[in-house]
């Protein structure tokens, strides 16, 4: 993941991960957010990531850490110990698991969204009262490179970061 001024949604850059020609796993973190009751994150997020014959290889997901939950394993933000939801422009389809992509098996971000989409989620009542940290991971497979995925203009109701 990088800095990138090339094609923000919103001056002057965003973040930005090229989809590789090779197995990988990218994360992008955000430590130390303590998140309040009803907290909902919202992004924009413009990917397009190896996708052929109906078949999601590449892609990236949206994880959590909290101390409290899990022993403080990073878990998909849908995760039912998590208990995040989509309000919009959520997980477009499940990685393949044939070709050694770390994200193998999960739903996630993949293939093209054809530009910059609003992605809305709720948090969840086990966040509400955590000091947590978010990362952004990027998985990619053995073979076939693409774009790559784009995050900007991030923003979380009810939260407050150092």
């Amino acid at each position: 993941w990088e800095t990138s001024t090339i094609s923000p949604d919103s001056a002057p850059n965003d973040a930005f991960v090229p989809d590789q020609d090779g197995i990988s796993d990218k994360v992008l973190t955000r430590v130390n957010v303590t998140v309040g009751a009803n907290a909902v994150m919202t992004f924009r997020n413009n990917f397009n990531t190896e996708f052929s014959d109906g078949i999601f290889w590449d892609g990236y997901v949206l994880e959590v850490s909290s101390p409290n939950i899990s022993g403080g394993d990073f878990l998909d933000i849908t995760d039912s110990h998590v208990g995040g939801s989509f309000v919009s422009g959520g997980y477009t389809g499940e990685i393949d698991g044939t070709a050694n992509n770390p994200l193998a098996g999960r739903m996630a971000w993949s293939s093209n969204s054809n530009g910059y989409i609003d992605t809305a989620i709720n948090l969840g009542p086990n966040l509400a009262g955590q000091t947590v940290t978010f990362r952004f991971r990027m998985g990619t497979d053995e073979a076939t490179a693409a774009p790559g995925v784009r995050v900007d203009t991030i923003s979380i109701s009810n939260a407050s970061c150092p």
